[in-house]
């Protein structure tokens, strides 16, 4: 471990390093994207093989996330987050020395494992090392660095693209994963894990190191143990189970991703060339980062539900106006604005907001149970759009997808008006849900 000079110092660098996990997740879901054509030209995929090939990773990242709560609360954060980026950088190898069709998706769905980890695991260890009034900032850093790692996989798709390198795209995951396995031996354990599991001097360490304080006290019995999900849920509640699976399902069943996995074959399908596809979902990607920094800078300002509701209303009006241009055949460079302010409205929405709120909303006992149920069912939705969008766009044509995105997008928006809490500021909840969290009038 490197000694730092500050606590700020030293929660710097561990944010950074484990906001490196969002880089491996954007890359590792972003790179499909722009590798998806060549495959589809060497293989001869169909619609359902080509949704197969992109959603390969999102069923392993589904798989792997339900056990991922219980493996980080028994070995810890870092231990997790290290050991998923040795199988990213596995499959990363895989999938770029792949001979057909079958060892490709055994290649992503290794990369898939991963990502279920990590996605779960680094905004838990960020929100747990992050003061409240700054938590929303640096749990939403992982999320700016997902949108960096998607951009890069974008620009290398780019690059690549010319020479028919699809493979070359794949394996340069390898660099990131292996950045991040390094950096986990560098940096310090949650002081909260450590106290859960009775090491009180360490956390009370780690703690002053990071500068979050003291820790007053040894953890309740029931946190050192642990406990399952069906005492977890009895433990949160039904009423904030079900807000969180709810949120982890919409997130992706507005068709967010579908600008991510298959944005140069939207764009090519409206006339643009297979690199002008990909430069239209480098476009995509700028707009992308620069929406999240906006949420990074503004969510602790702002509070998560304007921002979870007002990204969801923009997008599905966006969603209507793209099923409109498609219809009247308007398309290429407006196909590409529309999909950026999408996207954006997602980034700046429930794409950031998910990972922040999930980690607030649950006691701590519960926290990890209950994260990795969220992130499972949160990669489950992304597997079902994902292997579903292009037999859609088939049945319903590209203006019927984007008509059904628009209305299960704004149905969930008037749902969380209702339904939605604001979180903003509130230290992590130690026990049960207290009584003071009510939806904002």
């Amino acid at each position: 471990m490197i000694p730092t000079r500050s606590p700020a110092a030293a929660r710097t660098l561990t944010v950074c390093v484990a906001s490196v996990g969002g880089l491996l997740f954007g890359y590792g879901t972003g790179v499909i994207a722009g590798a998806l054509p060549l495959v589809t030209a060497e293989y001869g995929l169909s619609s359902w093989s080509q949704g197969a090939a992109v959603s390969a990773a999102l069923l392993g990242a589904a798989l792997t996330a339900p056990s991922s709560g219980r493996l980080a609360d028994r070995f810890g954060r870092l231990p997790v987050i290290g050991t998923a980026a040795g199988v990213y950088a596995v499959g990363s190898l895989a999938s770029a020395a792949a001979t057909g069709a079958a060892s490709l998706l055994a290649g992503r769905f290794l990369v898939g494992l991963s990502l279920g980890a990590t996605s779960f695991a680094v905004p838990l260890y960020i929100s747990e090392i992050a003061p409240p009034a700054r938590r929303g900032a640096l749990v939403t850093l992982n999320q700016l660095m997902i949108t960096i790692g998607l951009l890069l996989s974008y620009v290398v798709a780019y690059a690549l693209e010319p020479a028919g390198a699809w493979r070359w795209m794949l394996g340069v995951g390898i660099v990131p994963a292996l950045l991040l396995l390094a950096g986990t031996c560098l940096v310090h354990e949650s002081p909260d894990w450590l106290r859960s599991r009775g090491h009180d001097a360490r956390a009370a360490l780690s703690a002053a190191r990071l500068g979050l304080g003291p820790v007053d006290g040894p953890a309740p019995v029931t946190v050192r143990r642990g406990i399952g999900l069906r005492p977890a849920c009895a433990l949160a509640g039904r009423r904030w189970v079900a807000l969180g699976l709810a949120i982890a399902v919409l997130v992706h069943l507005t068709g967010l991703n579908t600008a991510v996995y298959y944005a140069p074959t939207i764009l090519a399908s409206g006339g643009l060339t297979p690199a002008g596809g990909i430069v239209g979902s480098i476009l995509v990607g700028l707009c992308n980062v620069m929406a999240t920094v906006i949420t990074v800078l503004f969510l602790d300002r702002w509070g998560r539900r304007p921002l979870m509701i007002g990204g969801l209303v923009v997008m599905a009006f966006t969603a209507v106006a793209i099923a409109a241009a498609e219809l009247s055949g308007d398309r290429g460079a407006v196909a590409a604005l529309l999909l950026c302010l999408f996207i954006t409205a997602g980034a700046v929405g429930p794409a950031a907001v998910f990972w922040v709120y999930i980690a607030e909303i649950y006691p701590s006992q519960a926290r990890g149970a209950l994260m990795s149920l969220a992130t499972a069912a949160h990669w489950a939705a992304d597997f079902v759009v994902a292997t579903t969008f292009l037999p859609l766009v088939q049945h319903l044509s590209l203006a019927g997808t984007f008509a059904l995105y628009a209305g299960i997008t704004g149905a969930s928006a008037l749902a969380l008006a209702r339904y939605m809490p604001e979180t903003r500021g509130r230290p992590l909840v130690a026990a049960a849900q207290p009584a003071s969290v009510r939806v904002a009038e």
